[in-house]
């Protein structure tokens, strides 16, 4: 039987984890070896997110206080929490490609911005372009537009040249 400063100790663990976090994926990975459990982190780290087993009682009070405590109604059963710091889709889309690769496990749900989100919901979000391809393609469309602009006053600046040489000209001719 853990001791009261053992639960102590996971709790203010939970609670650092959740600080920081944008979103927070809760899923069953009952099932899964200690091998691949490591990989799955592993691969968390890499995206900036954290992934966490715990008591469920525990991952409540871990969040009652905060704008996770959404958590409470998806923490039942075995649990794993992840939660990502820096781009929301990053987390979902990586749980998801987990479970549907490894082909067992599940989705329980999310909590995004206070927000509970379902196991659908979760899913569209992994299917969110990241957050670096957003930005891209938004920097490519202003580049675009930015070129077009520049193409425009270029032509008008040309067209200005033109128009002052036939002038010329044809002062020339008639002088």
């Amino acid at each position: 039987m853990p001791t009261r400063e053992f639960k102590a100790g996971v709790i203010k663990d939970l609670e650092s984890i959740f600080v920081e976090g944008k979103v927070a994926i809760v899923a069953d990975l009952n099932g899964y070896t200690v091998a691949e459990l490591t990989q799955f982190r592993r691969s968390l780290d890499k995206q900036g997110a954290k992934c966490r087993v715990a008591k469920n009682t525990l991952v409540k009070i871990a969040t009652e206080k905060t704008e996770f405590k959404a958590i409470a109604e998806l923490a039942k059963g075995p649990t794993t929490v992840v939660v990502g710091y820096d781009d929301p889709a990053q987390p979902a889309k990586a749980v998801v490609d987990f479970i549907k690769t490894m082909k067992k496990g599940s989705v329980k749900g999310g909590v995004l911005d206070g927000q509970s989100l379902s196991v659908e919901e979760v899913k569209g979000l992994a299917e969110l372009p990241s957050k670096e391809q957003l930005l891209s393609s938004i920097m490519g469309g202003l580049d675009s537009g930015a070129r077009n602009i520049a193409g425009i006053l270029n032509a008008v600046i040309r067209d200005i040249a033109v128009l002052v040489e036939e002038v010329a000209k044809k002062k020339d001719e008639a002088a």
